[in-house]
């Protein structure tokens, strides 16, 4: 998650709370990897377009 929050100039509790509210699916979009979120290229550009940075 750290580095989508760098590259996408986004909080972690942005995508935390996109994740609790359904906005990104877990098991398609995010996979937990014991504390580690894994989260695809496509669902970051699909929710909140191109890289920022």
């Amino acid at each position: 998650m750290g580095d989508a929050t760098q590259l996408w100039g986004l909080n972690e509790s942005t995508l935390r709370k996109a994740i609790a509210y359904g906005k990104l699916v877990n098991g398609v979009d995010v996979c937990k990897y014991g504390k580690q979120w894994v989260i695809s290229m496509d669902a970051l550009e699909r929710e909140y377009g191109k890289q920022k940075i």
